[in-house]
């Protein structure tokens, strides 16, 4: 009990206690990382389970719409979020004793629910525009984005807080805890609205993640915190352009399935979402296993201007995140024409050769995040926009052509490409960004 004060008043200080200041030790990451890929391979074990069960006992235009919703949310995040959290998360771990992390933390939440309302109009006349509004319950959406927004920056507070398995164990609870309710639904009921049982089932574990959040930094909510529209200000004009590429790195991901549904309608929606969900398996365990266990070393070595460690850690990040994920494609690979023997259906078998370009295509995708994390520690905000607004809009305009002529496998060609494209441009920049900033 006697922390939460201290915690509240003087929360720069004790976050040094918790944060090492040269790096944490190489057991600590082992141990760390070894949990979270565990935590983080039973959410995709689930998520596999349930992509699997959903593409065998439903039809496609089923898994196309549900693929739909989750895109809708998980960019609906990002622009809710307006990527604030690299300003508080910043503010978090920074070494001035001020003692505002609570603040920080409150105003942020704040926003969130503020920037949330505002989007739902928009949102709903999206889902107008796509024909699907009266396919679900708006409202049962409405709730699931409103706590998926809010336990994404949760997680984000306990990652930067060095605390990885609470914050992996908070999106296997958002992401996977609840998907064995309609699975058993699929499997024994055949529910005339499955849709909506998901969404009932995913807003009952999205709910339970904000709570486990919630009871887990507590201590920051115990004195409430005046909001500063000042706050708003200093936020906004530190994250825009983390705002700009986020957004914008969703639409590369995800822009092409709206494209897909207008062109080919939603059962090629659901084929392509099916592979897509598993050729991510690479980021997410990357992700998890290294990328967020060095990630903040590299942004403690870049603002210690400590160039030694800097370039040793992001060298380890891109060695281990290459290995990890050649070595889950590999799985990947072999494993799928076995998966689609357990869907039995022709959909899904005649748009294998889609699969194998997003597994390339990802890995492409995997070295360009590591250079992108090089440059983001480096705060180069603005070379990360430019390329974004150069790439993105791209791939956007090729697809636009592409896809109504040659279907989900010119979807995939596109992503590859253009993942290469971003990675040669970062890689070049921060290339020179290197050259100019001897060792020291």
């Amino acid at each position: 009990m006697a922390i939460w004060p201290r915690l509240t008043r003087n929360s720069g200080a004790t976050l040094r206690r918790l944060l090492p200041i040269k790096g944490i030790g190489q057991t600590g990451m082992v141990a760390a990382g070894a949990t979270s890929i565990m935590l983080r391979a039973l959410l995709l074990l689930g998520k596999f389970a349930f992509i699997v069960a959903l593409a065998r006992y439903t039809n496609p235009a089923t898994v196309g719409l549900y693929a739909l919703l989750v895109t809708i949310v998980t960019i609906a995040i990002y622009v809710i979020g307006l990527e604030l959290h690299t300003f508080t998360t910043r503010e978090i771990v920074s070494d001035d004793d001020d003692g505002r992390g609570a603040e920080h933390i409150q105003s942020h939440l704040l926003t969130v629910g503020g920037a949330f309302l505002v989007a739902l109009p928009v949102i709903y006349g999206f889902g107008i525009f796509l024909g699907i509004t009266g396919k679900f319950n708006f409202a049962l959406l409405s709730a699931i984005l409103l706590c998926e927004s809010v336990g994404q920056e949760l997680g984000r507070y306990l990652m930067v807080m060095m605390r990885p398995v609470a914050s992996n164990l908070l999106q296997f609870i958002r992401g996977a805890a609840w998907m064995p309710v309609p699975l058993i639904a699929l499997l024994t009921t055949a529910p005339a609205h499955t849709i909506d049982t998901i969404l009932l089932s995913w807003l009952a574990g999205a709910g339970a993640a904000c709570a486990f959040g919630f009871w887990t930094i507590r201590a920051y909510l115990v004195r409430p915190q005046r909001y500063r529209l000042a706050w708003l200000g200093q936020a906004f004009l530190s994250a825009r352009h983390y705002f700009v590429v986020a957004l914008l790195t969703q639409v590369q991901y995800y822009s092409d399935r709206f494209i897909v549904q207008r062109s080919m309608g939603e059962s090629s929606v659901g084929v392509y979402s099916f592979y897509q969900s598993f050729a991510n398996t690479m980021m997410t365990f990357v992700q998890t296993g290294v990328i967020a266990v060095l990630l903040p070393r590299l942004l403690r070595a870049a603002k210690q201007q400590d160039r030694t460690i800097e370039r040793e850690t992001l060298t380890s990040m891109l060695v281990w995140s290459m290995t990890l994920a050649l070595a889950i494609s590999g799985v990947l690979a072999g494993g799928m024409p076995f998966l689609l023997d357990q869907v039995q259906k022709a959909a899904y078998a005649g748009a294998l050769p889609a699969f194998y370009v997003l597994l390339i295509g990802n890995l492409l995708l995997i070295a360009g995040i590591v250079v992108h994390f090089g440059l983001y520690a480096r705060r180069r905000d603005a070379d990360l926009m430019r390329v974004s607004l150069a790439v993105i809009p791209l791939s956007l305009l090729i697809n636009i052509f592409v896809i109504p002529r040659f279907g989900i496998l010119g979807a995939s060609v596109t992503f590859s490409t253009t993942a290469l494209l971003e990675l040669a441009i970062k890689s070049i920049l921060l290339w020179k960004l290197d050259r100019k900033t001897p060792t020291q």
